[in-house]
């Protein structure tokens, strides 16, 4: 782990030296993650800002305790802002489109594409958008929220020889028991019905 911070600090650190190798616009993109269509094409493309946040353990720890458990990164959050200019019926259909889609299919995953990194698996978390007549007001300013959502492999299917949930009468469903039920124990709480009516 070490090894590759060094290697890329490294390689920051040589291509400040070398020319100016960028295209001559930057590339930005959101597409989707299974079938890599643009969720939008907008005029321009505003700010587009990663935020990275942990969960640090906040009770006392014995000096060189502090472990990897005691500190959880939690998903990452990007914001991005778009800029639609046009007519009213163009900004109004392109922000259409986008809201039919997240109404439609509220779970598709994205993958967010940046000068600075590309960001795998993220859902629209939320938008607004805003018009000001001082900044023209053909300009529409959608501001989306995408949110990580970490995913494992699935484990079904891998464990053989699984025991089954034993089964209880619908009646004891929601009870708690604090060991495991006995015949005589079912028994009892099925007639209880039967005595209290």
């Amino acid at each position: 782990m070490v090894a590759s911070v060094a290697i890329l600090n490294g390689l920051a650190l040589i291509a400040s030296r070398l020319p100016n190798i960028n295209p001559p616009t930057p590339i930005y993109a959101i597409i989707g993650s299974d079938d890599a269509i643009p969720l939008t094409i907008p005029s321009s493309w505003g700010e587009f800002s990663p935020k990275y946040e942990t969960l640090v353990s906040d009770y006392p720890v014995e000096r060189g305790g502090f472990a990897e458990y005691n500190k959880v990164r939690r998903p990452s959050t990007v914001f991005v802002q778009m800029i639609k200019t046009g007519s009213d019926l163009a900004r109004f259909a392109w922000l259409s489109a986008i809201q039919q889609l997240e109404a439609t299919q509220p779970t598709k995953l994205y993958t967010l594409i940046s000068p600075q990194g590309v960001y795998i698996d993220y859902t629209l978390a939320g938008f607004q958008h805003t018009t000001r007549p001082d900044r023209g007001s053909n300009m529409l300013y959608l501001e989306l929220q995408f949110q990580q959502v970490p995913q494992i492999e699935s484990s079904a299917g891998t464990y053989t020889n699984v025991a089954a949930a034993p089964a209880s009468p619908v009646q004891q469903i929601g009870r708690l028991f604090t060991s495991t039920v006995s015949k005589a124990q079912a028994t009892v709480a099925n007639a209880a019905k039967y005595i209290t009516g």
